[in-house]
């Protein structure tokens, strides 16, 4: 079963998002595939603009001068200067996929309203005032580029190209009554300030991407360190690609020893992805992930657990003593009478999740090793049972983590070795199905809920989460939104 808990970006971040994408056909199938859709770049259209807005509002215009001639005055020498942004509209942007390219953003219709200072001269004749300049009609068109650094795994980006027009410039000046001058060569200064604009837009739009963009593509994590056993490894397995619908993308999603990494004896399956589109983003996260983890954990012998008297409640009749198991197995207080027991349980080999429309489950290998423990504290191997059971998986996303819960069915006993000769295992089943849900399955759970690490950049929320179970995948969906 899944659950989507409640939990409460800028363009940046869901560009990056973007960034985690890559074509599904690679040799190489991912652990997690990413997807960003038209609805998240339209988020992140929004968002851009606003950034950049407040970068053009930043620009510093050179003061320039030259030189007019008029005819029966000849020629004088004029001065704009103290140049001021006063305010920038960007009424209308879209962030465009570029099938197998990248992505495209637009601006159009922008108008920048400048303020400023003149002067001119003429001989004796010294005027000056103020003006006010209109930018209008201004169309910006850049390309963004979303690769990847194959040493590193982290995704990159660079501005492929920027074009900007702009429909007219238009000079009003006051402040004298001889500013009329001005509008006689009017032209000449607006061609001006129309080649100055170009150049500093573009320039504008480059430094945001190198200077904004690109370093908050270096917050997407490309390894995470669970604890001291464990960390997974989200690298890109390939530069992104854009679809005609999608930006996809493919995560390497594994999970590795801190201790000795070895590739795992078992490959990502395909993933068959819905093509939903209701959400901002997606990522399918695939059985090959949870198993991974399943792998690192028990090779690290982070799936056993030992069971001793002091954690069994003080209320409880039955105890973990020689005395207790020997009610059950005369053998047991007789050969050791009066002494503490053990219980070692674990997983004998990895356990193995199965992913599919049902939810997610799973048949862990259990076994458990009983010991009494002796005077001396060393432990005496009383008896050996596998533990049979069905588990199944409950997920959900808290705070940007996955967390877990699992459940049991019954255990089922089978006496695998003794040490104190054959007993029946059926009065023990009935306390083992007492002390495990109580006691094991809490710790377990506790671990669980701890969560581990999504795939994200910094400062993302998620919202209006969706959790479904699909054939070999979980596929989890939601809007970002960047605090």
């Amino acid at each position: 079963m899944t659950r989507s808990p409640d939990s409460t970006p800028r363009w940046a971040a869901l560009v990056v998002l973007s960034a985690l994408g890559t074509a599904v056909t690679a040799t190489t199938n991912p652990g997690i595939l990413a997807r960003i859709t038209q609805k998240g770049l339209d988020y992140a259209s929004q968002q851009g603009v606003a950034v950049l807005q407040k970068e053009l509002a930043k620009i510093e215009i050179p003061s320039f001068s030259g030189s007019f001639k008029i005819k029966y005055l000849g020629k004088g020498e004029y001065n704009f200067y103290s140049l001021v942004v006063r305010e920038v509209q960007l009424p209308r942007s879209q962030l465009r996929l570029l099938p197998n390219e990248g992505l495209e953003l637009s601006v159009t219709n922008a108008n920048i309203k400048i303020s400023g200072k003149w002067k001119a001269r003429k001989n004796f004749i010294k005027i000056k005032g103020n003006f006010d300049l209109g930018v209008e009609g201004i169309s910006i068109l850049t390309g963004l580029k979303l690769s990847c650094d194959p040493s590193s795994g982290h995704s990159t980006v660079n501005c492929s190209s920027c074009n900007i027009h702009i429909d007219s410039v238009r000079v009003h000046v006051s402040g004298s009554s001889l500013g009329w001058l001005i509008q006689l060569f009017h032209k000449k200064i607006e061609n001006s300030l129309r080649d100055a604009m170009n150049s500093k837009i573009c320039k504008v739009v480059i430094s945001s991407v190198s200077s904004k963009l690109e370093p908050y593509l270096q917050t997407l994590p490309v390894t995470a360190k669970i604890d001291n056993i464990a960390g997974i490894d989200y690298s890109l397995l390939a530069p992104p690609t854009a679809t005609a619908k999608t930006l996809d993308g493919q995560l390497k999603g594994e999970f590795f020893s801190l201790a000795h990494r070895s590739p795992p004896p078992f490959a990502p399956p395909a993933l068959a992805f819905p093509t939903d589109h209701d959400r901002m983003v997606y990522l399918g996260i695939s059985d090959y992930f949870f198993n991974t983890a399943a792998l690192v954990y028990q090779q690290a012998g982070a799936l056993n657990l030992t069971l001793r008297d002091d954690m069994i409640p003080k209320e409880s009749k039955f105890r973990l003593t020689t005395k207790s198991f020997g009610i059950l197995i005369p053998q047991v207080a007789k050969m050791f009478p009066d002494m503490k027991v053990q219980l070692l349980i674990g997983a004998s080999s990895p356990p193995y999740i199965t992913v599919s429309p049902a939810g997610l489950a799973l048949t862990p290998e259990l076994e458990a090793q009983a010991f009494a423990v002796l005077p001396n504290s060393s432990l005496a191997p009383l008896f050996l049972l596998d533990v049979g059971t069905n588990v199944s998986v409950e997920l959900g996303v808290r705070s940007n983590r996955l967390v877990g819960e699992l459940s049991l069915d019954k255990l089922l006993l089978k006496l695998k070795h003794s040490d104190v000769g054959p007993f029946p295992v059926e009065l023990l089943q009935t306390i083992m199905n007492s002390v495990v849900p109580s006691i094991v399955l809490p710790k377990v759970n506790a671990r669980l809920q701890k969560g581990f690490p999504l795939p994200l950049p910094t400062h993302i929320q998620l919202l209006n989460l969706l959790l479904q179970s699909h054939q070999d995948f979980l596929l989890f969906g939601a809007d970002v939104h960047y605090s």
